[in-house]
């Protein structure tokens, strides 16, 4: 069985990029060299393995010659074949990293994961699917277009999806990455524009249908209180069924504050937010006989208004 050594005679202008990628196997070995000068000392059948590229140039029948442009004999490294990429270091780090059984390296610098994701497509690596796109959801918390744009690029669709729905908890005004528009086609932005646009349709619409409807199930026909109640009433007209109804005031102020929340944000986060539930809990003004039924009326309707607000098509239907 062949022994590991370690490299000699490092060329000069070059560095070793030292454990996990420092060994040698003769045979097994090869060098992957990076443009800014870093040697990685691998083993060919791990990048066989995960690297349609590699594991075609590997089956040449002679990787050693003269002839190959993509490959040369590094003299001073014992004759091991030398590969130059035009991939900077840390790129490399990354991608073997993912390939040896070592610790996971750090993805959560967005420019890495963009050359990551090249390098992956540019040497068709079809492994780490999952490890991507746990690190683009993470990364999506607050650069959501960002993602967005890069996950369209490389069509990772439920994470352009994911990232096109986090957006929604933002103002579009707060939403501009001019360093983004680089990886998205005009085809992709106008996709997702007009996605916030039907959000904010339907997040604007579909409640104040659904409020009329829970109208006639929901309240009497006179205002019932109690001689200290502080609650005001509207007077509504239903007409199917016909009806008149009486409607607390902060039921009317609620809807329409939310609805005004809901064309920033048309998420159904928005109208379940403790900011504007507890907004209203603290000064409606609810009397000690309707306060307990009012707090649980207006939980109840949040509730249901916030599911019809996340009925919405996305960006790329899946399936």
């Amino acid at each position: 069985m062949s022994r590991a050594s370690s490299p000699v005679s490092q060329p000069e202008g070059t560095r070793d990029a030292g454990p996990p990628f420092h060994d040698i196997l003769p045979d097994l070995t090869v060098i992957l060299r990076s443009s800014d000068n870093v040697d990685f000392f691998v083993l060919k059948p791990v990048l066989a393995k995960v690297s349609a590229v590699f594991k075609d140039l590997f089956e040449l029948p002679d990787i050693t010659t003269e002839d190959t442009s993509s490959l040369k004999v590094d003299d001073q490294r014992r004759g091991l074949p030398l590969i130059e990429v035009t991939e900077v270091s840390c790129t490399l780090n990354i991608i073997l990293r993912l390939c040896y059984p070592v610790d996971n390296p750090d993805l959560s610098n967005l420019n890495d994961i963009r050359r990551f994701l090249e390098a992956r497509r540019k040497y068709m690596i079809e492994t780490f699917d999952g490890t991507i796109k746990d690190a683009l959801s993470r990364v999506a918390e607050s650069q959501p277009f960002a993602v967005f744009a890069l996950a369209s690029r490389y069509a990772l669709e439920d994470v352009a999806n994911d990232a096109a729905k986090r957006m929604l908890c933002f103002p579009q005004t707060g939403l501009s990455d001019q360093s983004a528009l680089k990886d998205i086609t005009a085809v992709q932005y106008q996709r997702l524009l007009q996605y916030r646009r039907e959000c904010i349709r339907r997040a604007t619409t579909e409640p104040q249908q659904m409020w009329f409807n829970s109208l006639a199930s929901s309240f009497p026909s006179a205002p019932t209180t109690s001689s200290s109640c502080r609650t005001q009433f509207h007077f509504f007209f239903v007409s199917s069924p016909p009806r008149s109804l009486w409607v607390p005031h902060w039921w009317t102020s609620y809807l329409h504050k939310a609805l005004q929340m809901l064309k920033d944000r048309p998420r159904g986060s928005t109208v379940i937010s403790a900011e504007l539930l507890e907004h209203f809990y603290e000064s409606t003004g609810f009397c000690p006989d309707c306060q307990e039924e009012g707090k649980a009326a207006l939980k109840r309707f949040s509730a249901a208004l916030a599911q019809e607000v996340e009925k919405v098509p996305k960006p790329y239907c899946e399936g």
